[in-house]
């Protein structure tokens, strides 16, 4: 019996509580061509605090909360129906209860793939408000259509309890993109952080809101959290609340030069090389989160005017 299995058998029962706020829509850019589902990857369960579990592969980070009363889910992975059976067969290995509610971090696909599942199934998928908008027409390549939008949507914060435990979401800003929501399970001390934590290097999705300054406001917003444990969008691992504050200090260096750089003068087209030949810096800059011109163009109108990260 898993620790969740016992904690679960000892578990008060509690009244389901909801309580949201809606939002304001906002338009979305053009997406890239759909193309056609991947094919499932295993999904691997590790758990992360008692009755709370990250699953990882198949797409983004998962995060899910076991309680005797069923489960709460943050995201989805990638989109298609044996994806979505891997990522349930892997809570089925914790607890036979249903899912409940879903929480979407943000729109992408790898995050929001298999949300018209678990609504078929019954469950709740929650989101900020933004994404039903963007969610109208957006596709990716890892996406053949639009992810379905979710049909509970928050402007900064949306609170759940299901078995005796909480989950929140907040919204506080665009970091990563336009509807970037954190989910904290407090009683467990957990932080499901979405791509606002990421082992590879940091993506700012400026077409869909996404911001530098944001991110790192947001990695402090997260910070003020009472938590131990992180979950990160992308990562075979759990974070301690240490690595999510010096995250926060990577990507602030980072503003940093990439703000003195912008100020100097420096072209558009050179900034990559440019930046890359710094030294100190935790990341070399390029590929689909860097190189594209109108994410460059997104930096130089933010950097260019503002005065850093706030540290």
């Amino acid at each position: 019996m898993t620790t969740c299995s016992r904690l679960m058998l000892c578990a008060s029962f509690a009244a389901l509580q909801l309580v949201g706020s809606s939002a304001l829509a906002q338009p979305a850019p053009a997406a890239p061509a759909p193309a056609a589902p991947r094919a499932a990857a295993p999904v691997t369960v590790k758990e992360v605090a008692p009755c709370v579990y990250m699953a990882v592969g198949g797409g983004g980070n998962s995060t899910f909360q076991a309680t005797r009363n069923g489960v709460t889910l943050v995201d989805t992975k990638n989109m298609g129906e044996d994806q979505y059976k891997a990522l349930l067969d892997a809570i089925k290995t914790v607890t036979p209860k249903k899912v409940v509610f879903v929480f979407d971090t943000h729109h992408h696909a790898d995050h929001t793939g298999n949300n018209e599942f678990f609504e078929k199934d019954g469950a709740k998928v929650i989101g900020q408000g933004s994404m039903v908008e963007v969610l109208k027409t957006y596709t990716s390549t890892l996406a053949p259509h639009t992810p379905a939008s979710p049909k509970a949507v928050f402007q900064t914060r949306y609170t759940v309890r299901l078995g005796g435990q909480t989950a929140i979401a907040y919204h506080w800003r665009g970091g990563h993109t336009g509807n970037d929501a954190v989910i904290y399970f407090p009683e467990a001390r957990v932080v499901a952080g979405g791509d606002l934590l990421d082992m590879r290097v940091p993506n700012y999705d400026a077409p869909f809101g996404g911001s530098l300054l944001g991110y790192s406001q947001s990695l402090g917003d997260i910070l003020k959290l009472d938590f131990t444990v992180a979950v990160p969008g992308h990562g075979d691992d759990p974070w301690t609340k240490d690595q999510v504050k010096a995250y926060k200090d990577k990507i602030d260096a980072l503003i940093e030069r990439a703000s003195a750089l912008i100020k100097a003068g420096t072209p558009k087209e050179k900034f990559i090389d440019t930046i890359n030949a710094e030294t100190g810096l935790a990341w070399k800059l390029g590929g689909q989160f860097w190189a594209p011109m109108p994410r460059l163009d997104a930096l130089y109108a933010e950097l260019s005017k503002a005065p850093g990260a706030t540290r």
